[in-house]
């Protein structure tokens, strides 16, 4: 009974041995040591092949390394997540396994913040400091910053695309005793005519810590535009802390111009402007349009880069007459020749583009210029008359604003007019729209002469003549 006992375990262990034998020489099969199935890596590293897999044809006991493919990419310089294909072969056994590959980024970005904070406003908002963000991936993330108070101090964050964050924070002072700063749209100071419908320009108002706050603005004062004055408009707007400004605005309602064509009352001006049109003419006919006031313009050929404007003044219904070609009084006054050949070039300007002949017309320095004597003797008492004869009309001035030569300041040109209109006269006023100075006086004594009744009026043929004493 004993020997049969040895021989039992003695047929066991042999068959636990054939067993084996079997499981290791016959039964092998393909395996991958060292492959996970999930990795991650950092944004712009390197990532190659990976050195500790290992590729098995064999079983639990035994490995026989083989040879064994990979398919696919990982593009370290894009976040997002990437598939590895690992496959073997061996005796017509095949193994394919796939591996996920993160590309991730935890870098958190970089906050850079100069300056003082020692006027911070209640929101946040600093004067005289700066900040830049910029992150390894996500590259300049300024624009990402935020700020918040808390307590006395003031906390900068910036979160970059990854969720990776960087916080700083400073001590404070809190302060806001800046006002708004309230900017009216258009003038200060409008004219309209009476009867006319008042449109407000507008305004904008915009705080140095609540930023765009016209939406908080208030307006009172109302404007009458069916009885003639001055009327007041006033702005106010507040900051959050109650820092508040007040602008005014003045609205002047004043008579309409009643020119009628072919029509002279004992209360007409006749602005007159010689030299033109120059770089101050457009604003000036922007000025009259406005007024729907008519002038007169003696033009000459100064700079042609204006021409086009000699359209434009005869369209909105102004007088476009004859000064001077040239504008060369040496050229001009050595002969009747020498004038009327200046004259004629540029009447056919002006009838190039206006499209009609002018007929009215003044003399450089006026009919009673003492200059000519220079060239010509006499020549002026022969050229009044020729004119005449030929069919143009002269017209010289009876008041003189000054802006030839005696004056450069406006309020002077201004009062220099004013003071010399006068009723049941012939009020023809010298000006030169070439002047800037000039044109900035026009509006006030536009507004003096229809607030006290007067009608302006450009010269026509039918105009009274206005002609001075001939001294040449």
């Amino acid at each position: 009974m004993k020997n049969k006992g040895l021989l039992t375990i003695l047929f066991f262990s042999i068959l636990l041995l054939v067993v084996l034998i079997y499981i290791n020489y016959f039964n092998n099969t393909i395996y991958f040591k060292n492959l996970k199935s999930y990795d991650k890596v950092e944004v712009f590293s390197d990532y190659g092949k990976d050195d500790k897999v290992v590729a098995c044809y064999g079983n639990n006991l035994r490995c026989s390394k083989i040879k064994y493919k990979i398919q696919g990419k990982v593009n370290t310089k894009k976040l997002g997540i990437y598939t590895i294909t690992y496959s073997a072969k061996k005796n017509k056994k095949i193994l394919t396994l796939k591996k996920k590959v993160e590309v991730v980024d935890t870098t958190s970005p970089e906050l850079k913040i100069e300056g003082v904070f020692d006027n911070v406003c209640p929101n946040g908002k600093t004067s005289g400091v700066t900040y830049e963000s910029v992150d390894n991936y996500d590259g300049n993330i300024t624009d990402k910053i935020k700020y918040k108070i808390k307590g006395k101090k003031i906390i900068y964050k910036v979160m970059d695309s990854s969720g990776n964050i960087t916080k700083k924070e400073f001590d404070v002072t809190i302060k806001d005793e800046e006002k708004p700063t309230l900017i009216l749209n258009d003038e200060s100071i409008l004219y309209i005519a009476i009867g006319s419908k008042y449109v407000e320009p507008g305004y904008v108002a915009i705080d140095n810590c609540d930023g765009n706050i016209t939406d908080q603005v208030k307006v009172s004062g109302k404007v009458d535009t069916n009885k003639k004055g001055t009327y007041e408009i006033t702005y106010s707007v507040k900051d959050e802390l109650g820092n508040e400004t007040v602008v005014k605005r003045l609205v002047k309602v004043f008579p309409k111009n009643n020119y009628v064509p072919g029509v002279v009352n004992n209360k007409t001006i006749y602005l007159t402007f010689d030299d033109g049109p120059g770089s101050h003419t457009a604003r000036l006919l922007d000025i009259l349009k406005k007024y729907d006031v008519k002038v007169t313009f003696f033009v000459t050929n100064y700079d042609s880069r204006y021409s086009e404007l000699l359209t434009r003044e005869h369209n909105e219904g102004h007088t476009v007459g004859l000064h001077s070609y040239t504008h060369n009084y040496k050229v001009i006054y050595t002969s009747i020749d020498s004038y009327m050949e200046d004259l004629l070039k540029i009447q056919d300007k002006v009838k190039q583009y206006t499209g009609e002949e002018s007929w009215i017309m003044r003399f450089p320095g006026g009919s009673s210029n003492t200059i000519s004597r220079r060239y010509h003797l006499g020549i002026m008492s022969e050229l009044t008359k020729k004119v005449e004869e030929i069919g143009f009309r002269y017209f010289d001035w009876t008041i003189m604003s000054g802006d030839a030569g005696n004056t450069k300041d406006t309020n002077k040109i201004i009062e220099n007019v004013t003071t010399s209109i006068k009723e049941n006269d012939i009020n023809v006023v010298l000006m030169h729209d070439i002047k800037s100075y000039t044109v900035d006086a026009v509006e006030k004594i536009i507004d003096f002469g229809l607030a006290n009744g007067y009608t302006f009026a450009p010269l026509t043929m039918d105009s009274p003549i206005v002609h001075q004493r001939v001294n040449n």
